[in-house]
Protein backbone atom coordinates (compact mmCIF):
# COMPACT_ATOMS: atom_id res chain seq x y z
CA UNK A 1 0.00 0.00 0.00
CA UNK A 2 1.34 3.55 -0.98
CA UNK A 3 0.41 5.88 1.61
CA UNK A 4 1.52 9.75 1.90
CA UNK A 5 0.21 13.21 1.22
CA UNK A 6 0.70 13.39 -2.67
CA UNK A 7 -1.21 10.04 -2.71
CA UNK A 8 -3.93 11.08 -0.47
CA UNK A 9 -4.12 14.36 -3.15
CA UNK A 10 -4.56 12.35 -5.65
CA UNK A 11 -7.01 10.51 -4.47
CA UNK A 12 -8.68 12.93 -3.19
CA UNK A 13 -8.78 14.57 -6.79
CA UNK A 14 -10.52 11.64 -7.90
CA UNK A 15 -12.93 11.01 -5.58
CA UNK A 16 -13.81 14.80 -6.65
CA UNK A 17 -14.10 14.29 -9.73
CA UNK A 18 -16.20 11.21 -9.10
CA UNK A 19 -18.75 13.44 -6.79
CA UNK A 20 -19.06 16.01 -9.55
CA UNK A 21 -20.09 13.26 -11.98
CA UNK A 22 -23.11 11.98 -9.44
CA UNK A 23 -24.02 15.66 -8.89
CA UNK A 24 -24.39 15.39 -12.49
CA UNK A 25 -26.14 11.99 -13.16
CA UNK A 26 -28.42 12.57 -10.38
CA UNK A 27 -29.73 16.37 -11.68
CA UNK A 28 -30.47 14.77 -15.13
CA UNK A 29 -31.76 11.18 -14.29
CA UNK A 30 -33.93 13.55 -11.70
CA UNK A 31 -35.10 15.72 -14.37
CA UNK A 32 -35.93 12.45 -16.64
CA UNK A 33 -37.81 10.28 -14.13
CA UNK A 34 -38.71 13.06 -10.82
CA UNK A 35 -37.13 10.72 -8.63
CA UNK A 36 -36.84 12.45 -5.18
CA UNK A 37 -34.01 10.09 -4.04
CA UNK A 38 -31.87 11.87 -6.69
CA UNK A 39 -32.94 15.18 -6.39
CA UNK A 40 -32.35 14.66 -2.13
CA UNK A 41 -28.44 13.58 -3.56
CA UNK A 42 -27.93 16.76 -5.63
CA UNK A 43 -29.20 19.10 -3.25
CA UNK A 44 -27.03 17.34 -1.04
CA UNK A 45 -23.82 17.23 -2.69
CA UNK A 46 -24.17 20.48 -4.35
CA UNK A 47 -24.90 22.37 -1.02
CA UNK A 48 -21.92 20.70 0.11
CA UNK A 49 -19.51 21.95 -2.63
CA UNK A 50 -20.95 25.56 -2.50
CA UNK A 51 -19.96 25.71 1.38
CA UNK A 52 -16.60 23.81 0.94
CA UNK A 53 -15.79 26.29 -2.39
CA UNK A 54 -16.51 29.55 -0.53
CA UNK A 55 -14.75 28.22 2.65
CA UNK A 56 -11.55 27.36 -0.11
CA UNK A 57 -12.12 30.64 -2.14
CA UNK A 58 -11.77 32.56 0.58
CA UNK A 59 -8.09 31.36 1.49
CA UNK A 60 -6.88 32.20 -1.94
CA UNK A 61 -5.45 30.55 -4.77
CA UNK A 62 -4.14 26.87 -3.93
CA UNK A 63 -0.41 27.00 -2.42
CA UNK A 64 0.45 23.10 -3.64
CA UNK A 65 0.17 24.04 -7.23
CA UNK A 66 4.03 23.97 -8.91
CA UNK A 67 5.76 26.66 -10.57
CA UNK A 68 4.63 25.71 -14.46
CA UNK A 69 1.02 25.36 -13.25
CA UNK A 70 -2.34 27.29 -14.02
CA UNK A 71 -3.30 27.69 -10.32
CA UNK A 72 -6.57 26.55 -9.18
CA UNK A 73 -8.52 27.39 -5.60
CA UNK A 74 -10.36 23.58 -4.85
CA UNK A 75 -7.63 21.91 -6.65
CA UNK A 76 -3.77 22.83 -7.81
CA UNK A 77 -4.56 22.93 -11.53
CA UNK A 78 -6.81 25.15 -13.08
CA UNK A 79 -7.20 22.47 -15.73
CA UNK A 80 -8.40 20.40 -13.09
CA UNK A 81 -10.92 22.94 -11.60
CA UNK A 82 -12.44 23.55 -14.93
CA UNK A 83 -12.99 19.53 -15.44
CA UNK A 84 -14.74 19.21 -12.14
CA UNK A 85 -16.72 22.80 -12.89
CA UNK A 86 -17.98 21.63 -16.26
CA UNK A 87 -19.50 18.97 -14.00
CA UNK A 88 -21.30 20.71 -11.66
CA UNK A 89 -21.87 23.84 -13.65
CA UNK A 90 -24.18 21.13 -16.13
CA UNK A 91 -26.20 19.97 -13.12
CA UNK A 92 -26.91 23.59 -11.57
CA UNK A 93 -28.11 24.68 -14.99
CA UNK A 94 -30.39 21.04 -15.17
CA UNK A 95 -31.62 21.82 -11.72
CA UNK A 96 -32.31 25.75 -12.83
CA UNK A 97 -34.43 24.98 -14.77
CA UNK A 98 -36.96 22.92 -12.63
CA UNK A 99 -39.09 25.20 -10.19
CA UNK A 100 -39.14 22.27 -7.39
CA UNK A 101 -35.04 22.61 -7.68
CA UNK A 102 -34.30 25.84 -8.54
CA UNK A 103 -35.68 27.09 -5.13
CA UNK A 104 -32.85 25.25 -3.29
CA UNK A 105 -30.17 26.76 -5.49
CA UNK A 106 -29.15 29.63 -3.42
CA UNK A 107 -26.50 32.75 -3.03
CA UNK A 108 -23.92 30.12 -1.98
CA UNK A 109 -24.42 28.26 -6.00
CA UNK A 110 -24.44 31.62 -7.65
CA UNK A 111 -20.98 32.68 -5.44
CA UNK A 112 -19.60 29.13 -6.27
CA UNK A 113 -20.16 29.41 -10.46
CA UNK A 114 -18.49 33.30 -9.88
CA UNK A 115 -15.21 32.08 -8.45
CA UNK A 116 -15.06 29.07 -10.78
CA UNK A 117 -15.75 31.64 -13.92
CA UNK A 118 -12.94 34.30 -11.85
CA UNK A 119 -10.53 31.20 -11.79
CA UNK A 120 -10.86 29.99 -15.29
CA UNK A 121 -10.56 33.35 -16.40
CA UNK A 122 -7.36 34.24 -14.93
CA UNK A 123 -5.61 30.79 -16.09
CA UNK A 124 -6.85 31.36 -19.90
CA UNK A 125 -5.14 35.08 -19.70
CA UNK A 126 -2.08 33.42 -18.14
CA UNK A 127 -2.29 30.58 -20.56
CA UNK A 128 -3.53 32.92 -23.88
CA UNK A 129 -1.92 36.68 -23.50
CA UNK A 130 1.55 36.21 -21.61
CA UNK A 131 2.47 32.33 -23.15
CA UNK A 132 0.79 32.72 -26.19
CA UNK A 133 -0.46 29.11 -25.85
CA UNK A 134 -4.01 29.35 -27.40
CA UNK A 135 -3.89 26.30 -29.00
CA UNK A 136 -3.12 24.18 -25.82
CA UNK A 137 -5.65 21.84 -24.67
CA UNK A 138 -6.10 23.56 -21.49
CA UNK A 139 -7.34 27.02 -23.26
CA UNK A 140 -10.51 24.24 -25.02
CA UNK A 141 -11.22 23.26 -21.37
CA UNK A 142 -10.86 26.80 -19.27
CA UNK A 143 -13.55 28.07 -22.32
CA UNK A 144 -15.87 25.10 -22.11
CA UNK A 145 -15.53 25.93 -18.17
CA UNK A 146 -16.58 29.51 -18.40
CA UNK A 147 -18.99 28.92 -21.00
CA UNK A 148 -20.95 26.33 -18.73
CA UNK A 149 -20.98 28.27 -16.03
CA UNK A 150 -22.17 30.98 -17.87
CA UNK A 151 -25.04 28.96 -18.75
CA UNK A 152 -25.80 27.99 -15.23
CA UNK A 153 -25.35 31.91 -14.02
CA UNK A 154 -27.94 32.52 -16.91
CA UNK A 155 -29.94 29.76 -16.03
CA UNK A 156 -30.31 31.25 -11.89
CA UNK A 157 -31.48 34.55 -13.72
CA UNK A 158 -28.12 36.41 -13.44
CA UNK A 159 -26.64 38.69 -16.67
CA UNK A 160 -24.44 36.49 -17.95
CA UNK A 161 -23.53 35.93 -21.52
CA UNK A 162 -21.71 31.89 -22.61
CA UNK A 163 -20.97 33.65 -25.88
CA UNK A 164 -17.70 35.66 -25.62
CA UNK A 165 -16.70 32.05 -23.94
CA UNK A 166 -17.70 30.20 -27.08
CA UNK A 167 -16.01 32.44 -28.84
CA UNK A 168 -12.77 32.02 -27.44
CA UNK A 169 -13.44 28.30 -28.18
CA UNK A 170 -13.67 28.88 -31.93
CA UNK A 171 -10.43 30.63 -31.97
CA UNK A 172 -8.95 27.73 -30.00
CA UNK A 173 -10.65 25.33 -32.38
CA UNK A 174 -8.98 27.04 -35.39
CA UNK A 175 -5.44 27.31 -33.43
CA UNK A 176 -5.41 23.78 -32.89
CA UNK A 177 -6.72 21.58 -35.49
CA UNK A 178 -5.25 21.04 -38.74
CA UNK A 179 -6.86 20.60 -42.17
CA UNK A 180 -6.42 16.76 -41.88
CA UNK A 181 -8.67 17.07 -38.58
CA UNK A 182 -6.25 16.35 -36.01
CA UNK A 183 -5.66 17.94 -33.19
CA UNK A 184 -1.87 19.17 -33.08
CA UNK A 185 -0.19 17.08 -30.74
CA UNK A 186 -2.01 13.62 -33.08
CA UNK A 187 -2.19 11.82 -29.72
CA UNK A 188 -5.65 10.36 -29.99
CA UNK A 189 -6.27 10.42 -26.30
CA UNK A 190 -5.70 14.90 -26.62
CA UNK A 191 -7.56 14.60 -29.61
CA UNK A 192 -10.91 13.06 -27.99
CA UNK A 193 -10.06 15.49 -25.11
CA UNK A 194 -9.88 18.60 -27.06
CA UNK A 195 -13.30 17.66 -29.16
CA UNK A 196 -15.57 17.03 -26.17
CA UNK A 197 -14.67 20.27 -24.20
CA UNK A 198 -16.05 22.12 -28.05
CA UNK A 199 -19.24 19.85 -27.90
CA UNK A 200 -19.84 20.24 -23.86
CA UNK A 201 -19.06 24.26 -24.78
CA UNK A 202 -21.92 24.27 -27.33
CA UNK A 203 -24.54 23.53 -25.46
CA UNK A 204 -27.91 25.64 -26.31
CA UNK A 205 -26.10 26.59 -29.85
CA UNK A 206 -28.29 26.28 -33.19
CA UNK A 207 -25.73 23.69 -35.01
CA UNK A 208 -26.90 25.71 -38.62
CA UNK A 209 -25.36 28.76 -36.94
CA UNK A 210 -22.19 27.81 -36.27
CA UNK A 211 -19.25 29.47 -38.24
CA UNK A 212 -18.58 27.51 -41.45
CA UNK A 213 -14.99 27.04 -40.66
CA UNK A 214 -15.59 26.16 -36.99
CA UNK A 215 -18.29 23.03 -38.21
CA UNK A 216 -15.60 22.16 -40.81
CA UNK A 217 -13.19 21.94 -37.68
CA UNK A 218 -15.37 19.91 -35.60
CA UNK A 219 -16.49 17.69 -38.51
CA UNK A 220 -12.82 17.00 -39.42
CA UNK A 221 -12.12 15.81 -35.80
CA UNK A 222 -14.89 13.35 -35.95
CA UNK A 223 -14.11 12.00 -38.83
CA UNK A 224 -10.73 11.51 -37.67
CA UNK A 225 -11.92 8.94 -34.92
CA UNK A 226 -14.67 7.22 -37.74
CA UNK A 227 -11.52 7.40 -40.06
CA UNK A 228 -8.87 5.97 -37.76
CA UNK A 229 -11.11 3.16 -35.75
CA UNK A 230 -10.05 -0.45 -36.89
CA UNK A 231 -13.04 -2.70 -37.93
CA UNK A 232 -13.96 -3.48 -34.43
CA UNK A 233 -14.74 0.16 -33.08
CA UNK A 234 -11.72 0.06 -31.27
CA UNK A 235 -9.66 3.13 -31.50
CA UNK A 236 -5.63 3.13 -31.71
CA UNK A 237 -4.38 5.12 -29.20
CA UNK A 238 -1.28 6.97 -30.87
CA UNK A 239 1.14 9.05 -28.30
CA UNK A 240 -0.03 9.66 -24.58
CA UNK A 241 -3.14 7.99 -23.55
CA UNK A 242 -4.56 5.81 -21.79
CA UNK A 243 -4.47 2.14 -23.86
CA UNK A 244 -7.55 1.04 -21.99
CA UNK A 245 -9.14 3.12 -19.11
CA UNK A 246 -12.88 3.67 -18.20
CA UNK A 247 -12.83 6.98 -17.45
CA UNK A 248 -10.94 7.51 -21.25
CA UNK A 249 -13.68 5.27 -22.42
CA UNK A 250 -16.40 7.54 -20.92
CA UNK A 251 -15.16 10.39 -22.56
CA UNK A 252 -15.56 8.72 -25.72
CA UNK A 253 -18.88 7.98 -25.43
CA UNK A 254 -20.34 10.82 -24.51
CA UNK A 255 -18.35 13.12 -27.56
CA UNK A 256 -20.03 9.98 -29.35
CA UNK A 257 -23.48 11.11 -28.15
CA UNK A 258 -22.88 14.61 -28.09
CA UNK A 259 -21.74 14.15 -32.12
CA UNK A 260 -25.17 12.25 -32.94
CA UNK A 261 -27.08 15.50 -32.13
CA UNK A 262 -24.74 17.38 -33.82
CA UNK A 263 -24.94 16.13 -37.13
CA UNK A 264 -27.87 13.13 -38.37
CA UNK A 265 -24.90 10.53 -38.55
CA UNK A 266 -21.40 10.75 -37.38
CA UNK A 267 -19.84 6.83 -38.52
CA UNK A 268 -19.43 6.60 -34.90
CA UNK A 269 -21.49 3.78 -34.19
CA UNK A 270 -19.27 1.07 -33.71
CA UNK A 271 -16.77 3.23 -32.23
CA UNK A 272 -19.56 3.73 -29.36
CA UNK A 273 -20.50 0.22 -29.47
CA UNK A 274 -17.12 -0.95 -28.58
CA UNK A 275 -16.23 1.89 -25.97
CA UNK A 276 -19.48 0.46 -24.20
CA UNK A 277 -18.23 -3.09 -24.27
CA UNK A 278 -14.73 -2.15 -23.11
CA UNK A 279 -15.96 -0.47 -19.63
CA UNK A 280 -15.16 -3.05 -16.95
CA UNK A 281 -18.23 -1.50 -14.71
CA UNK A 282 -21.61 -1.22 -15.49
CA UNK A 283 -22.28 2.07 -17.50
CA UNK A 284 -24.22 4.39 -14.92
CA UNK A 285 -26.32 5.81 -17.93
CA UNK A 286 -25.16 9.30 -17.66
CA UNK A 287 -24.35 10.15 -21.16
CA UNK A 288 -27.31 8.56 -22.33
CA UNK A 289 -29.19 11.64 -20.71
CA UNK A 290 -27.14 14.19 -22.46
CA UNK A 291 -30.19 14.90 -25.02
CA UNK A 292 -31.52 17.58 -26.46
CA UNK A 293 -27.81 19.29 -26.30
CA UNK A 294 -28.41 21.64 -29.19
CA UNK A 295 -31.19 24.06 -30.60
CA UNK A 296 -32.42 23.38 -33.78
CA UNK A 297 -32.55 20.16 -35.94
CA UNK A 298 -28.95 18.99 -36.40
CA UNK A 299 -26.35 19.22 -39.69
CA UNK A 300 -26.30 17.18 -42.46
CA UNK A 301 -24.48 13.58 -41.88
CA UNK A 302 -20.62 13.31 -42.18
CA UNK A 303 -19.25 10.17 -44.13
CA UNK A 304 -15.96 8.44 -42.52
CA UNK A 305 -13.36 7.39 -45.16
CA UNK A 306 -13.05 3.58 -44.21
CA UNK A 307 -10.97 3.04 -47.38
CA UNK A 308 -7.06 4.07 -47.03
CA UNK A 309 -6.53 7.02 -45.37
CA UNK A 310 -3.24 9.79 -45.80
CA UNK A 311 -4.32 12.72 -42.63
CA UNK A 312 -1.70 15.22 -44.05
CA UNK A 313 -1.08 17.45 -41.19
CA UNK A 314 -0.62 14.78 -38.62
CA UNK A 315 1.22 12.58 -40.72
CA UNK A 316 -0.48 9.21 -39.87
CA UNK A 317 -1.37 6.41 -42.73
CA UNK A 318 -4.43 4.06 -42.13
CA UNK A 319 -4.08 0.96 -45.14
CA UNK A 320 -6.55 -1.40 -45.04
CA UNK A 321 -8.14 -3.89 -47.18
CA UNK A 322 -10.53 -3.53 -50.23
CA UNK A 323 -13.50 -5.51 -47.57
CA UNK A 324 -11.98 -3.53 -44.62
CA UNK A 325 -10.83 -6.21 -42.42
CA UNK A 326 -8.10 -5.05 -41.18
CA UNK A 327 -5.44 -2.17 -41.12
CA UNK A 328 -2.15 -0.79 -40.49
CA UNK A 329 -1.44 2.80 -39.06
CA UNK A 330 1.84 4.37 -39.61
CA UNK A 331 3.37 7.16 -37.80
CA UNK A 332 5.39 9.26 -40.32
CA UNK A 333 4.41 12.97 -38.44
CA UNK A 334 5.81 15.68 -35.91
CA UNK A 335 7.25 14.18 -32.60
CA UNK A 336 3.87 15.94 -31.05
CA UNK A 337 4.98 17.55 -28.08
CA UNK A 338 5.21 16.78 -24.42
CA UNK A 339 2.46 14.32 -25.44
CA UNK A 340 4.31 12.74 -28.63
CA UNK A 341 6.77 9.61 -28.74
CA UNK A 342 10.04 8.56 -30.20
CA UNK A 343 8.00 6.11 -32.62
CA UNK A 344 8.45 7.32 -36.16
CA UNK A 345 7.48 5.12 -38.54
CA UNK A 346 6.28 3.23 -36.53
CA UNK A 347 3.87 0.11 -38.03
CA UNK A 348 0.43 -0.91 -35.88
CA UNK A 349 -1.51 -3.58 -37.12
CA UNK A 350 -5.38 -4.40 -35.83
CA UNK A 351 -7.64 -6.66 -36.77
CA UNK A 352 -11.34 -7.65 -36.76
CA UNK A 353 -11.69 -8.95 -33.28
CA UNK A 354 -8.72 -6.86 -31.91
CA UNK A 355 -4.98 -5.18 -32.03
CA UNK A 356 -2.49 -7.97 -33.04
CA UNK A 357 0.43 -5.11 -32.56
CA UNK A 358 -1.15 -1.59 -31.36
CA UNK A 359 0.21 1.42 -30.13
CA UNK A 360 0.34 0.75 -26.37
CA UNK A 361 -0.76 3.68 -25.05
CA UNK A 362 1.23 5.10 -21.76
CA UNK A 363 0.05 4.45 -18.01
CA UNK A 364 -0.70 7.61 -15.58
CA UNK A 365 1.67 10.07 -15.77
CA UNK A 366 2.90 9.23 -12.29
CA UNK A 367 4.31 5.95 -13.31
CA UNK A 368 7.82 6.23 -13.97
CA UNK A 369 6.97 3.72 -17.34
CA UNK A 370 5.02 6.80 -18.60
CA UNK A 371 8.92 8.03 -19.78
CA UNK A 372 10.54 5.07 -19.13
CA UNK A 373 9.49 2.55 -21.11
CA UNK A 374 6.20 3.37 -23.08
CA UNK A 375 6.84 6.85 -24.58
CA UNK A 376 10.62 5.61 -25.57
CA UNK A 377 11.38 3.59 -29.35
CA UNK A 378 12.12 0.06 -27.50
CA UNK A 379 8.01 0.09 -26.46
CA UNK A 380 7.04 0.67 -30.78
CA UNK A 381 7.32 -1.54 -33.17
CA UNK A 382 10.08 0.38 -35.35
CA UNK A 383 13.52 0.75 -35.55
CA UNK A 384 16.68 1.14 -32.96
CA UNK A 385 20.09 1.76 -34.22
CA UNK A 386 22.70 0.71 -31.69
CA UNK A 387 20.29 0.23 -29.11
CA UNK A 388 19.38 4.02 -28.79
CA UNK A 389 15.61 5.68 -28.82
CA UNK A 390 15.11 7.82 -31.83
CA UNK A 391 15.47 11.30 -31.47
CA UNK A 392 12.32 13.62 -31.24
CA UNK A 393 12.19 14.07 -34.86
CA UNK A 394 9.69 14.54 -37.74
CA UNK A 395 9.06 12.15 -40.21
CA UNK A 396 7.96 12.52 -44.27
CA UNK A 397 5.39 10.80 -45.88
CA UNK A 398 6.91 10.49 -49.69
CA UNK A 399 4.90 8.59 -51.48
CA UNK A 400 1.11 8.40 -51.44
CA UNK A 401 -2.01 6.44 -53.08
CA UNK A 402 -4.79 5.11 -51.50
CA UNK A 403 -6.10 3.47 -54.32
CA UNK A 404 -6.12 -0.25 -54.04
CA UNK A 405 -3.68 -1.52 -53.46
CA UNK A 406 -2.77 0.80 -51.20
CA UNK A 407 0.54 1.95 -50.98
CA UNK A 408 2.66 4.32 -48.94
CA UNK A 409 6.33 5.58 -48.52
CA UNK A 410 7.58 7.22 -45.64
CA UNK A 411 10.92 8.39 -44.07
CA UNK A 412 12.72 9.70 -41.28
CA UNK A 413 16.39 11.00 -41.43
CA UNK A 414 16.95 12.73 -38.55
CA UNK A 415 16.10 9.61 -36.26
CA UNK A 416 19.40 8.70 -35.54
CA UNK A 417 22.60 11.17 -36.30
CA UNK A 418 23.93 10.18 -39.88
CA UNK A 419 21.51 7.27 -40.69
CA UNK A 420 18.49 6.90 -43.30
CA UNK A 421 15.23 5.13 -41.94
CA UNK A 422 12.75 4.44 -45.04
CA UNK A 423 9.62 2.29 -44.90
CA UNK A 424 7.27 1.28 -47.80
CA UNK A 425 3.99 -0.58 -47.54
CA UNK A 426 1.82 -2.11 -50.17
CA UNK A 427 -1.53 -2.97 -49.20
CA UNK A 428 -3.20 -5.91 -51.29
CA UNK A 429 -6.28 -7.72 -51.26
CA UNK A 430 -4.58 -10.81 -49.48
CA UNK A 431 -1.64 -9.08 -47.50
CA UNK A 432 0.10 -6.45 -46.61
CA UNK A 433 3.76 -5.85 -47.52
CA UNK A 434 5.83 -4.24 -45.34
CA UNK A 435 9.65 -3.35 -46.16
CA UNK A 436 11.95 -1.32 -43.87
CA UNK A 437 15.45 0.07 -45.20
CA UNK A 438 18.04 1.46 -42.91
CA UNK A 439 21.39 2.94 -44.64
CA UNK A 440 24.14 5.12 -43.05
CA UNK A 441 25.34 7.43 -44.61
CA UNK A 442 29.06 6.96 -44.18
CA UNK A 443 28.81 3.55 -44.89
CA UNK A 444 29.79 2.19 -41.21
CA UNK A 445 28.31 -0.94 -39.85
CA UNK A 446 25.76 -0.53 -37.08
CA UNK A 447 23.34 -2.35 -34.89
CA UNK A 448 20.22 -2.34 -36.71
CA UNK A 449 17.15 -3.71 -34.81
CA UNK A 450 13.56 -3.49 -35.69
CA UNK A 451 10.69 -4.42 -33.19
CA UNK A 452 7.80 -6.38 -33.11
CA UNK A 453 5.44 -5.81 -30.30
CA UNK A 454 2.33 -7.68 -29.96
CA UNK A 455 -0.53 -7.08 -27.95
CA UNK A 456 -0.88 -11.08 -26.84
CA UNK A 457 1.12 -14.21 -27.59
CA UNK A 458 3.56 -14.45 -30.20
CA UNK A 459 5.25 -17.44 -31.85
CA UNK A 460 8.62 -17.41 -33.92
CA UNK A 461 9.67 -19.99 -35.97
CA UNK A 462 12.79 -20.24 -38.28
CA UNK A 463 12.26 -21.76 -42.00
CA UNK A 464 15.80 -21.37 -43.61
CA UNK A 465 17.25 -17.85 -44.22
CA UNK A 466 13.74 -15.96 -42.82
CA UNK A 467 11.32 -16.87 -40.25
CA UNK A 468 7.76 -17.28 -39.85
CA UNK A 469 5.43 -15.66 -36.96
CA UNK A 470 1.80 -16.07 -35.54
CA UNK A 471 0.13 -13.51 -34.32
CA UNK A 472 -2.84 -13.94 -31.59
CA UNK A 473 -5.87 -11.18 -31.07
CA UNK A 474 -5.80 -9.57 -28.14
CA UNK A 475 -9.17 -10.38 -27.61
CA UNK A 476 -8.51 -13.99 -28.54
CA UNK A 477 -10.35 -13.95 -32.29
CA UNK A 478 -8.36 -13.90 -35.69
CA UNK A 479 -5.14 -14.42 -35.83
CA UNK A 480 -2.45 -12.68 -37.72
CA UNK A 481 0.64 -14.65 -39.77
CA UNK A 482 4.04 -13.13 -41.20
CA UNK A 483 6.89 -14.36 -42.90
CA UNK A 484 9.67 -12.22 -42.83
CA UNK A 485 13.30 -11.98 -44.81
CA UNK A 486 16.44 -10.13 -44.58
CA UNK A 487 18.82 -8.92 -47.33
CA UNK A 488 22.05 -9.37 -44.92
CA UNK A 489 22.13 -12.19 -42.24
CA UNK A 490 19.89 -11.22 -39.57
CA UNK A 491 18.06 -12.56 -36.65
CA UNK A 492 15.10 -12.97 -35.15
CA UNK A 493 14.94 -13.02 -31.50
CA UNK A 494 12.05 -13.88 -28.83
CA UNK A 495 12.91 -10.76 -26.23
CA UNK A 496 11.29 -10.16 -22.92
CA UNK A 497 8.77 -6.66 -23.19
CA UNK A 498 6.26 -5.13 -21.71
CA UNK A 499 2.06 -5.63 -23.61
CA UNK A 500 0.32 -2.48 -24.12
CA UNK A 501 0.27 0.14 -20.62
CA UNK A 502 -3.52 -1.44 -19.54
CA UNK A 503 -1.16 -3.35 -17.04
CA UNK A 504 2.14 -1.88 -17.18
CA UNK A 505 3.63 -4.91 -14.85
CA UNK A 506 2.70 -7.61 -16.92
CA UNK A 507 5.82 -9.36 -19.33
CA UNK A 508 4.80 -10.47 -22.49
CA UNK A 509 7.13 -11.75 -25.49
CA UNK A 510 8.18 -9.72 -28.06
CA UNK A 511 10.44 -9.58 -30.82
CA UNK A 512 13.37 -7.88 -31.95
CA UNK A 513 15.26 -8.24 -35.58
CA UNK A 514 18.77 -7.80 -35.51
CA UNK A 515 21.34 -6.96 -38.20
CA UNK A 516 24.84 -5.09 -38.15
CA UNK A 517 25.40 -3.46 -41.17
CA UNK A 518 25.83 -0.59 -43.13
CA UNK A 519 22.75 -0.84 -45.36
CA UNK A 520 20.14 -3.50 -44.73
CA UNK A 521 16.52 -4.06 -45.78
CA UNK A 522 13.73 -5.81 -43.78
CA UNK A 523 10.81 -7.66 -45.85
CA UNK A 524 8.18 -9.05 -44.00
CA UNK A 525 4.79 -9.88 -45.44
CA UNK A 526 1.36 -10.35 -43.62
CA UNK A 527 -1.84 -11.53 -43.67
CA UNK A 528 -5.31 -12.48 -41.25
CA UNK A 529 -5.63 -15.87 -40.65
CA UNK A 530 -3.45 -19.49 -40.12
CA UNK A 531 -3.25 -19.93 -43.79
CA UNK A 532 0.16 -20.38 -45.37
CA UNK A 533 -0.47 -18.00 -47.75
CA UNK A 534 2.95 -17.15 -48.87
CA UNK A 535 5.16 -19.78 -49.37
CA UNK A 536 8.82 -17.33 -48.95
CA UNK A 537 9.79 -14.12 -49.15
CA UNK A 538 13.10 -13.19 -51.49
CA UNK A 539 14.60 -9.45 -50.96
CA UNK A 540 17.16 -9.41 -54.53
CA UNK A 541 19.07 -6.77 -54.97
CA UNK A 542 17.04 -5.47 -57.67
CA UNK A 543 13.58 -6.96 -56.78
CA UNK A 544 11.51 -8.30 -54.00
CA UNK A 545 9.94 -11.69 -54.88
CA UNK A 546 6.38 -12.86 -53.05
CA UNK A 547 6.21 -16.83 -53.92
CA UNK A 548 2.19 -17.65 -52.85
CA UNK A 549 1.39 -20.76 -51.73
CA UNK A 550 -0.37 -21.61 -55.19
CA UNK A 551 2.66 -20.86 -56.80
CA UNK A 552 2.16 -17.51 -58.05
CA UNK A 553 5.10 -14.86 -57.85
CA UNK A 554 4.42 -11.33 -57.02
CA UNK A 555 7.64 -8.92 -58.26
CA UNK A 556 8.55 -5.68 -56.55
CA UNK A 557 11.20 -3.75 -58.32
CA UNK A 558 13.97 -2.85 -55.14
CA UNK A 559 12.99 0.98 -55.59
CA UNK A 560 9.88 0.27 -54.09
CA UNK A 561 12.27 -0.38 -51.06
Amino acid sequence: MLTGQRYASAWAVLDHQARARELRLCARRYRASREPGDLDRALDLLTAYARLYEEVAGSGWSGQAEAWMLRGKLFSQALTEALWGVQVADAVAVLAADPASRAWLDEPVTALLRELMTTVADARRLLVDERGELRSNYTAWLDCAGATAARALRALGEPEDPRPWTKGGFEQLRAAVGDDGWEWEAATYYHVFVLRAHLLALHGVEPAALPRDVADRLAGMVRVLSSLAAPDGDVPVLHDGPYRRDGALLELIEVCVLARQLWTSTGLDGVERHARRALSAPHDGLEDLLDGWFAGPPRPPLTPDRGSVRFADAGILVLRDPDDTWQAVVDAGAHGGSHGHLDKLALYLYGPDGPWQPAPGVPPYGSPLRRGHYARTLAHPTVRVGDADQASCTGRIEEWNAAPPARAVVSADDAFPGVMLRRSLIMTEDYLLDVVRVRTESGEEQKVVLGSRPAARLDVRSMGDGWRTRWASANGGTSLSGIHAASVPAVLDVVPGRGPSVDPAAFLAAADWTATAADVTFVSAYWPGVDERIAALEARPDRLRVQRASGHVDEYPREDA
